[in-house]
C-alpha cells in the first residue's frame, strides 16, 4: 500500500509538468486557449488537445494519463484505507452534535473509523476537537449506563425484598392477598413511577415493557436489559399512546 502512495505521488508530479507543458504549448497557440487551459482544465485542455492534435500530442497523452491514472489510484487508496467510512461517520457525529442527539454508536463508529483511517494511511486528517468530543460523550455515556446498571441492581434486590416480606404476610394473613397487574396512568404523572416497571404503546409499535428510569415534560427515560447488560433510552411523550405500571392490588 505504501507502495502504491508513492507511485500516486510520483504521478502526480508527473501530472503537474504536463500540464504545464500542455500550457506553454496553449499559450504559444493563443493566449486565449492558454488561459483556457490554465483555468478550465480539464475540460478545455481536452478540447485543446484534440483541436490541435498533430502538434501537441506528446503533452497532452501525457497530462491525460498520469491525470486519470493519479485520480484513479487516489481513489483507490482512499477506499482501501476507509476513507469513504470516515466521512460517514464524520457527517453521522456532526449531525449528532448539531441537534444534540448523538448516539454512543456513532461516536464508537467515528473513534472506530479515524483510528483505522490514520493507521492505514499515515495521515491523521481526522479533527481532534471532534474526537476528544466523541471520547468524552462515549465516557459519559458509559457513567450513565453504570449509573443505572447500579440502580437496577439495586431496584431488584428492593424488589426480591418487597416480595418476600409480601409473601410473609400472606402467609401470616391468608385473607389478605395480593397480585401484580398493570394499570394505565396518564403520561404527566409518568414522574410518580420512576423506577417502576412500565409496558410502553408508541405508534405504529407493539406494546413493550422497560423500566421507567427519567420524566421530563417532553420525554420519558427508559431502561432495559439484554445479553449485554443494559442500556437507556428516550421516547418522546407525543409518540406515546399508552403507559401502563405494573402496581401490586389486592384481591
Amino acid at each position: 500500500m505504501n507502495h502504491l502512495y508513492m507511485i500516486t505521488q510520483l504521478l502526480a508530479v508527473f501530472s503537474v509538468l504536463s500540464f504545464s507543458w500542455l500550457t506553454l504549448r496553449a499559450f504559444g497557440k493563443h493566449a486565449g486557449w492558454g488561459v483556457g487551459v490554465l483555468l478550465l482544465s480539464p475540460v478545455s485542455a481536452a478540447l485543446f488537445g484534440m483541436k490541435y492534435w498533430d502538434s501537441v500530442k506528446k503533452p497532452f497523452l501525457l497530462y491525460l494519463v498520469s491525470t486519470c491514472t493519479t485520480v484513479g489510484l487516489a481513489f483507490y487508496l482512499f477506499s482501501a484505507w476507509g476513507g469513504w467510512e470516515l466521512l460517514r461517520a464524520n457527517t453521522r457525529i456532526q449531525q449528532g452534535m448539531e441537534t444534540q442527539r448523538l448516539s454512543r454508536f456513532d461516536a464508537e463508529l467515528f473513534i472506530k473509523a479515524s483510528k483505522n483511517f490514520s493507521e492505514k494511511s499515515g495521515i491523521n486528517i481526522s479533527r481532534q476537537q471532534t474526537l476528544a468530543y466523541a471520547r468524552e460523550f462515549i465516557d459519559q455515556e458509559q457513567a450513565k449506563q453504570d449509573a443505572i446498571q447500579a440502580n437496577l441492581e439495586q431496584q431488584a434486590e428492593k424488589d426480591n425484598l418487597s416480595a418476600s416480606r409480601i409473601n410473609k404476610k400472606v402467609e401470616s394473613e391468608p385473607e389478605q392477598r395480593f397480585r401484580l397487574a398493570y394499570r394505565t396512568v396518564p403520561l404527566e404523572e409518568a414522574h410518580k413511577y420512576i423506577g417502576a416497571t412500565v409496558k410502553v404503546t408508541r405508534r405504529n409499535v407493539e406494546e413493550k415493557e422497560y423500566r421507567l428510569t427519567g420524566a421530563t415534560s417532553k420525554s420519558l427515560q427508559f431502561a432495559q436489559r439484554n445479553s449485554n447488560g443494559a442500556y437507556s433510552f428516550g421516547f418522546r411523550i407525543k409518540d406515546i399512546e399508552k403507559l401502563r405500571v405494573l402496581v401490586k392490588q389486592p384481591y
